[in-house]
């Protein structure tokens, strides 16, 4: 529950979402929010992805 936290190679942290969001020329709440609809719709058409 540490935004900024390095826990490995693999996490991401706010500064990759902020680092994302100024390349997209958007906010990070932008940013997030677009992530939450992805993955509602990947959800949808990869369910088996999102069950382990």
């Amino acid at each position: 529950m540490d935004a900024h936290a390095q826990m490995g190679n693999s996490n991401i942290r706010y500064e990759d979402v902020k680092a994302a969001a100024d390349e997209n020329g958007r906010s990070v709440a932008e940013t997030l929010d677009i992530i939450d609809r992805t993955v509602a719709a990947d959800r949808g058409e990869h369910a088996e992805e999102y069950a382990s």
